[in-house]
């Protein structure tokens, strides 16, 4: 499957009080840093949208956001370019820049203990209804590559698939460790 526009939310294990403008300044400075990998362009705010999208910060290749989408806080990461390799490939990279943000977001000193983030849950969905409705036929063309990320990331861990929802809504997993793991033993085991 030629699948490109894919996504990933890594969830927030816990966090203290946050307020999502305080992410703005941070999101800028990243941006004049050039504190994640890629060509970072702007800050947007919705924060102002119930269960939304949250602060993004606009990348060439791929957007990044805290988001609070389904009630739970998490980091968004949404590859819009192709990027070349197979699909296994596509998924690892836009997972690695997922939990690479995680870790640099969670080592602001903005943060410190008010924003941490869980690995053994991981949401990862692809923005394209066309080539990739929500249907057990697209999980079913769909699973060896998130197999193979499952191994990668879970490594001796227990894992499982779940397909998220029904049509209309975009085709969505959950990818579960049965037992807790940190985002940077996911970036080793990813080859970070």
């Amino acid at each position: 499957m030629d699948l490109h526009r894919l996504g990933i939310k890594v969830f927030c294990a816990e966090h203290g009080p946050l307020d999502l403008p305080d992410l703005i300044p941070v999101f800028h400075r990243f941006i004049q840093g050039s504190s994640l990998e890629g060509l970072l362009i702007d800050v947007a705010d919705y924060s102002h949208v119930h269960h939304g999208p949250g602060i993004l910060l606009i990348a060439h290749e791929g957007n990044y956001a805290l988001d609070g989408s389904a009630g739970r806080r998490g980091l968004v990461y949404y590859a819009k370019r192709h990027s070349g390799g197979t699909l296994a490939e596509r998924l690892a990279t836009v997972c690695r820049r997922a939990l690479m943000a995680c870790r640099t977001l969670a080592e602001q000193p903005e943060f410190a203990h008010r924003l941490v983030f869980s690995g053994e849950e991981i949401q990862l969905f692809a923005n394209d209804r066309l080539l990739a409705p929500n249907t057990d036929r697209t999980l079913a063309a769909l699973r060896p590559a998130l197999e193979a990320l499952c191994d990668r990331l879970y490594r001796h861990r227990t894992w499982g698939i779940t397909r998220n929802g029904a049509e209309p809504e975009r085709f969505s997993v959950t990818l579960r460790a049965s037992a807790p793991i940190g985002i940077d033993d996911l970036l080793t085991h990813l080859g970070d």
